[in-house]
């Protein structure tokens, strides 16, 4: 009983020091990405929502896959279970985020007196982005398959390619409340894109994974 306590205790603090590496690889991707767009990208600064602005950010937004794929990479060596593996990486890259994108905002927000609903939004938005970083972690997981099939890597593509649309839209979308649209309509576009690429990714994996299951079992009968 013993022994088994001290393994569940190690299984747990293995978990946990996976997603601080995650964290760091988001730490470290987010300032290689700042250095990249302010060194040698122009972004012009404009009133409404341009296309080719949000180019130079797709692109560079590409590094936020390779380093997942990296850290898939890292803790494939680790023997690490597949399903342990895309939540450390999904659960470390979301808490980076909290903690580099919102956690001082919404400190010093909280240390005020006046009422915002800002830091509502904030808050909420901070728990979208958690279904896209898990379907960031499931896409490239699969991605990595070699028995994935060609329909399997279109849902990876299609997901992959909707993330990195609505990352670089996604510093446009508080320029629409200028268009008429209320902070609550961009939050639920938000909110429906991710929770729809997670559904769809999550489909996938689920079949895959079923369907590895049941190749396995024949195979050792």
């Amino acid at each position: 009983h013993a022994y088994d306590e001290k393994q569940h205790f190690s299984s747990d603090e293995s978990l946990f020091g996976s997603c601080v590496m995650a964290g760091v690889f988001f730490i470290t991707t987010q300032l290689v990405k700042t250095f990249i767009l302010a060194t040698f990208m122009i972004i012009p600064e404009e009133t409404e929502v341009h296309s080719l602005a949000a180019v130079p950010v797709i692109l560079v937004n590409m590094l936020d896959y390779l380093a997942i794929y990296m850290m898939h990479g890292w803790l494939q060596k680790k023997a690490k279970p597949n399903h342990l593996r895309i939540l450390a990486v999904a659960l470390g890259w979301a808490g980076a985020e909290a903690i580099v994108h919102y956690l001082i905002p919404l400190w010093i927000g909280a240390r005020d007196i006046e009422f915002s609903w800002e830091y509502i939004e904030m808050g909420l938005l901070s728990n979208i982005n958690i279904l896209l970083h898990l379907s960031a972690s499931t896409a490239v997981w699969l991605g990595m398959r070699n028995d994935l099939g060609p329909l399997g890597m279109s849902v990876v593509a299609i997901t992959c390619t909707g993330q990195l649309i609505l990352s670089a839209f996604g510093n446009h979308m508080k320029k629409s409340l200028a268009l008429g649209f209320s902070s609550c309509s961009v939050l639920g576009m938000h909110f429906t894109i991710a929770i729809s690429l997670f559904a769809l990714v999550g489909i996938n994996y689920t079949i895959y994974t079923k369907r590895t299951e049941t190749t396995n079992s024949q195979q050792r009968w």
